[in-house]
Formats: C-alpha cells, structure tokens, sequence
C-alpha cells in the first residue's frame, strides 16, 4: 500500500458520508443516481480528508509537451501526492532543462514540483448493476463488460507510463448484494489476468445504501497495479 493508505476503506468511508447526508435530507435519488464525474468528487473528498494531496485530470508524466497541450491527451483521474499544495513536476522538461544547462556556471536550479514517481495514479471506474436509462431505473445490460473492460483498460494504461511508479484502479461498484459484488468483482480481476492485465491483486470494501433502484450496496475495489 502506498504510504500505508487504505483507499478503498478511506473512500467507502467518504461514500457511507455521503449516502447518509442524502438519507437525512430524505433525497429521492441516491448516490447510484450521480454520473461518474459528480461520483468523483464525493471520491476526492474522501482522498482529501487523509491529508495528502489530490490532484485531479493530471495529463500522464511520459508524454510529450506537444501532447500535453493536445485537448484530448491521456488525463489520469486523480492522483495523490505525498506533499500538498504542490503540482506534479514535468519530469520530461525537467530532464530537458539539466542537458541544456549541464556544464554551466549557472546551472538550473532544483526542479519544482513532486516527482511523478513519488506519486500514487489513480483511474476510476463507476459500475451500476441498476443504472438510469433515459431517467428510468432499469438492469445494467452491459454490466458485466463494463465491469470487465474497466479493470483492463484502466491497469494497462497506468503500467504502461514510465514515469508511474505507483498506480492503482479504483472501481466503484453498486450491486443487489455484496456477495454479488464481491463474486463480480473477482471474476472481472481474473478475466482481466487471463487477457495480460497487469493486475497484482485488489482489496476489497462494502457499505449498504439504501434501495432506491435496485442497488443496495456500494463497494469499493482498489485493484493494485504491477509495474514491468
């Protein structure tokens, strides 16, 4: 774990928060109502409350700076910094800097910022087996490959930058019961392991929620990324 965090305990204990604000304020949707981006602030307010830093939409450290000013490069979701207040440094220019002044009288000063590899890069995934289709609550019917494709994706992307050395996916998941999520959960892990998905292993945490939908758990699922 880095720095001996528990995320999946930290941001279920952030979604426990939340649910029970909207139970007492007697909400008629609940947390499985919120899309993805509203889903991750509540995540970052719990990130927040450890007292490490976050980040969110930081462009991943190996790219270039042409592509880090492209709109659509890779943005990771979030990421944690053991020092708060600070940016993540661009180790590329960074690197850059030091060949162009190496040798110099007045050679560049220290690096700003955190190092990328000092850091912990979080993806995030939000899976219903109940979800609104067009405002109505109906059964997920791509549950299972969103469950699947989510872990994959997210765990090849983090491992595949140089620059990462801590990562880690994070799936939220609301599901009928927690023997569901948990079963789910590990067969999307291992479907993922079969497909070469750098996955070492994932921890595992669950709250009730109330039924508004059909979901009556939320679970968090923080998946470890192996490095090559």
């Amino acid at each position: 774990m880095w720095h001996g965090l528990n995320i999946a305990r930290v941001v279920l204990e952030g979604l426990v928060r939340e649910e029970e604000s909207l139970r007492l304020e007697r909400a008629v949707a609940g947390l499985d109502s919120l899309d993805e981006i509203q889903l991750h602030g509540v995540i970052v307010r719990a990130l927040q409350a450890t007292g490490f830093g976050v980040l969110r939409e930081v462009p991943f450290p190996s790219l270039s700076p042409a592509q880090k000013r492209d709109p659509q490069r890779q943005r990771c979701d979030m990421v944690l910094s053991p020092e708060p207040g600070k940016q993540i440094r661009d180790e590329l220019r960074s690197r850059r800097e030091r060949r162009e002044t190496e040798g110099l009288l007045f050679a560049h000063s220290a690096p700003e910022g955190v190092d990328p590899r000092e850091c912990l890069w979080i993806e995030v995934k939000c899976v219903g087996q109940f979800t609104y289709t067009n405002g109505v609550p109906l059964p997920n019917r791509s549950y299972a490959s969103e469950l699947i494709g989510a872990v994959r994706r997210d765990a090849v992307k983090l491992a595949s930058d140089p620059l990462i050395a801590h990562a880690a996916g994070l799936v939220l998941l609301f599901s009928e019961s927690c023997e569901i999520a948990e079963h789910d959960l590990g067969v999307a892990a291992n479907r993922a392991l079969d497909r070469g998905a750098p996955v070492k292993g994932f921890s595992f945490e669950h709250a009730p929620i109330e039924d508004r939908i059909g979901n009556r758990y939320a679970s968090i699922a923080a998946f470890e990324i192996e490095r090559p």
